[in-house]
């Protein structure tokens, strides 16, 4: 049940992107890619969906993308003072909040299949 309910976790937590990839691959012409990537998600709740999505654009913010829109005050930073310091500190605290956040939905999808 523990392994299920992990996997289910990070099913729900890239489940934004990976829909956006398999609808890029949709549009390309690879639909068997983009069904074999659509179909790990099937059964994720539409809330999951956007309650993630917020997560991940902050994500991509404040952690994929943290030296350009946040480096200017690294001495202040949380994994400061240097650059690759609080860039992991910013990756990782966004990762977890992601899978925080996956977690009670992997949880209903998990029930709901069952």
């Amino acid at each position: 049940m523990a392994r299920r309910t992990l996997k289910g976790t990070i099913v729900v937590a890239v489940a934004v992107p990976t829909r956006v990839a398999a609808w890029i691959l949709g549009g390309l012409g690879a639909t068997t890619c983009s069904g074999k990537l659509r179909n790990p998600t099937s059964g994720v709740p539409l809330a999951a969906y956007v309650v993630t999505a917020i997560v991940w654009v902050l994500q991509i913010r404040s952690g994929i993308l943290y030296p350009v829109f946040d480096a200017s005050n690294l001495r202040n930073s949380w994994g400061g003072p240097s650059l690759a310091g609080a860039w992991v500190t910013h990756f990782a605290l966004g990762t977890g909040i992601l899978l925080v956040v996956s977690f009670p939905f992997a949880l209903w999808r998990e029930q709901r299949e069952s």
